[in-house]
């Protein structure tokens, strides 16, 4: 397609890179993908210091408004509102990155200007317990409703999730399942030997688990199951990677006392970079996503990519990839018992996966979820 024929398309964006979480690092993917098909531009909100607040990156071009206000996980920008009435103008296609404290403004001023509206929802938000947290849900549902509403179409990783979701449900006449592009993470030589030498050396079967520490993902419920592990599987051993100290939510100091109990059986990596995590993904034998809630967990389809089975909780969304190829196994959600069951059983028998890897890999097909992608945001 010549630059001239190119759509225009304007990507709203919380968070965009270098912030580093699925939410965020899955659009900057997408926004690679679709370089060549689309003239770019992604407003997001400037979340650390020393970030420029205008950028080239490839042929997109990426502007990060200073926040105005705090908002729990997340941040409200009136300059981003103020910089998307400069840019809807001249755009062909607005797509918003959901969940969004802009997405309201964002989806009536779209519609406004008479533009395309797409939105590709990322997960319903869940907090954790509180008022101010329910009430802050409550703004969240009927926002994304009213701008789902307006929008021409609505997207997220699976049909499973979309059944299931609060706020997409009602609206699964416009919905498509798109799979964002997954391109390979990390160099694909990575060869696992920087992990192991973290872990014990007589560990026999390597668990992983990655992501923010909060009480969504769900790692008090692994730290429960570990002793009925050890029972069975005395060299097993588990491997986490990613951030402890989350500013917004001390989970992880409230599991601080099922920690301590099986201490000596978790390896703490820290949060990686590309490379480390390419290596972190090759020495696991298995990745276990514990969660309570998870649209697509980014971790799982990176580790399943690189041939690791997941252990996954039996959840909408997260449980889907592992239920269309067959390449591991769900437990019964929250039940420290029911997962530990699985790992055991899929460390006896890891040789009956072998044979699902390739459905994995008609799953994560770059070329094809990007083409769908594609169609998904022009139409």
């Amino acid at each position: 397609m010549s630059t001239s024929t190119r759509p225009r398309l304007l990507l709203v964006s919380d968070y965009y890179y270098p912030h580093w979480t699925g939410i965020s690092k899955s659009v900057h993917r997408l926004v690679g993908a679709l370089s060549d098909r689309f003239h770019i531009t992604v407003l997001a909100v400037d979340h650390g210091p020393g970030l420029p607040r205008e950028e080239r990156d490839g042929t997109s071009t990426i502007f990060r408004a200073a926040p105005t206000v705090t908002l729990s996980r997340g941040f409200v920008s009136v300059p981003l509102l103020a910089r998307f009435l400069l840019r809807v103008r001249e755009s062909d296609v607005v797509l918003v990155n959901s969940p969004s404290a802009h997405i309201l403004p964002i989806a009536v001023l779209t519609k406004l200007f008479r533009k395309r509206l797409v939105i590709f929802h990322q997960g319903d938000l869940i907090l954790p317990s509180g008022r101010v947290n329910r009430l802050i849900e409550r703004v969240f549902d009927i926002s994304s409703y009213i701008s789902l509403s307006l929008a021409d179409r609505v997207a997220t990783y699976t049909q499973d999730y979309a059944r299931n979701s609060r706020v997409l449900r009602p609206f699964l006449r416009k919905f498509q399942p798109v799979v964002m592009p997954l391109p390979p993470s990390g160099p694909a030589n990575a060869d696992g030997q920087a992990t192991r030498a973290r872990v014990p050396a007589d560990s026999e079967v390597l668990f992983g688990f990655a992501g923010r520490f909060v009480e969504e993902k769900g790692f008090d419920i692994l730290f429960d199951a570990i002793p009925l592990v050890m029972q069975e599987i005395p060299g097993a051993h588990f491997v986490f990677a990613g951030e402890t100290n989350m500013a917004y939510e001390d989970f992880f100091g409230r599991s601080r006392e099922r920690l301590e109990r099986v201490r000596e059986h978790i390896t703490f990596l820290g949060l990686l970079d590309e490379n480390a995590m390419a290596d972190f993904y090759t020495a696991i034998d298995f990745i276990v996503i514990p969660s309570r809630s998870d649209c697509f967990n980014l971790v799982q389809a990176e580790a399943m990519q690189r041939g690791k089975p997941s252990i996954v909780a039996d959840i909408p969304g997260a449980r889907a990839m592992v239920q269309l190829t067959g390449f591991g196994r769900t437990f019964e959600k929250e039940n420290p018992r029911a997962l530990a069951h699985q790992l055991i059983e899929a460390a006896r028998e890891r040789d009956q996966f072998a044979d699902k890897y390739m459905n994995v890999v008609n799953f994560l097909d770059d070329a094809r979820n990007t083409e769908q992608a594609a169609r998904f945001i022009s139409g």
